[in-house]
């Protein structure tokens, strides 16, 4: 469930924040490796979340609170592309989607 979302223009870079709520830390920590492998391609960083560099841009997936009920996570995407930073948003929401309709039951 999206709690937030947030888009932004900051000279010449789109911004896109969005907090989703994640059932618990299985689910993230699965979440995070779903993403980085639909981006393996691309420069990564999975020191705390995960950061991703693509070419006009990058994004970054982190958790920023925990506790035993869920687990609130930021998506962070900055791209000069507005349209890639749209059809990358979505990407990735739907990949939080898949997780939790199929490993929450």
């Amino acid at each position: 469930m999206t709690k937030e979302l947030n888009i932004t223009y900051k000279n010449p870079y789109h911004e896109w924040v969005q907090l989703e709520s994640i059932m618990n830390k299985k689910l993230y920590l699965k979440f995070i490796n779903w993403t980085s492998g639909e981006f393996d391609l691309f420069l990564q960083e999975e020191l705390n979340g995960l950061k991703v560099y693509f070419p006009s841009g990058n994004f970054s997936i982190s958790s920023i609170s925990e506790n035993r009920r869920d687990v609130l996570v930021e998506i962070k995407i900055i791209s000069k592309d507005l349209n890639y930073m749209n059809t990358l948003g979505n990407r990735i929401t739907d990949i939080c989607r898949q997780i939790e309709n199929s490993f929450s039951k």
